[in-house]
C-alpha cells in the first residue's frame, strides 16, 4: 500500500516538473513576441513617432511579463511540490488567471501598435 502512494507521489512530482517547464516555455514565447514586434518595427523604419514608443513599450512589457511568468511558475512549482509531499491536493487557479490577464494585455498592446500603424499609413 505504501509503495502505491510513493508511486503516485513520484508521478505527481514529475508532472509538476513538466508543468514548470511549460511555464518556462510560455514565458519565452511572451518575451519573444515582444522582441519580434520591436525588431520588425525598427528594421522597417524608425522615427520619432508614437508607434516607436509603443513598440519599445511592447518589448519591455513583454520582457517584464515573461520574467514575471517564470517567477510565478517557480513559486507555483515549489508550492505544489510542498503540497504533494504532504499528500494535499494542490490548486493552481491564481497563476491561470494571471496568465490570462498577461495574454489579454499583450493582445491589447499589439492591437494598439497596429492601430497606430494604420493611422500613420493613411
Amino acid at each position: 500500500m505504501e509503495n502505491k502512494k510513493a508511486d503516485g507521489r513520484v508521478q505527481q512530482l514529475l508532472a509538476n516538473e513538466r508543468t514548470f517547464l511549460a511555464w518556462v516555455r510560455t514565458s519565452i514565447a511572451i518575451i519573444g513576441i515582444g522582441f519580434l514586434t520591436a525588431s520588425l518595427h525598427f528594421t522597417r523604419a524608425a522615427g520619432e513617432r508614437a508607434d516607436d514608443q509603443v513598440a519599445v513599450f511592447i518589448s519591455f512589457s513583454s520582457l517584464f511579463f515573461g520574467l514575471l511568468t517564470i517567477a510565478g511558475g517557480a513559486v507555483q512549482f515549489y508550492r505544489t511540490k510542498k503540497r504533494i509531499l504532504k499528500f494535499e491536493v494542490p490548486s493552481s487557479s491564481w497563476i491561470v488567471v494571471f496568465l490570462l490577464i498577461v495574454v489579454l494585455l499583450m493582445i491589447a498592446l499589439i492591437a494598439t501598435y497596429f492601430i497606430i500603424q494604420i493611422n500613420w499609413l493613411s
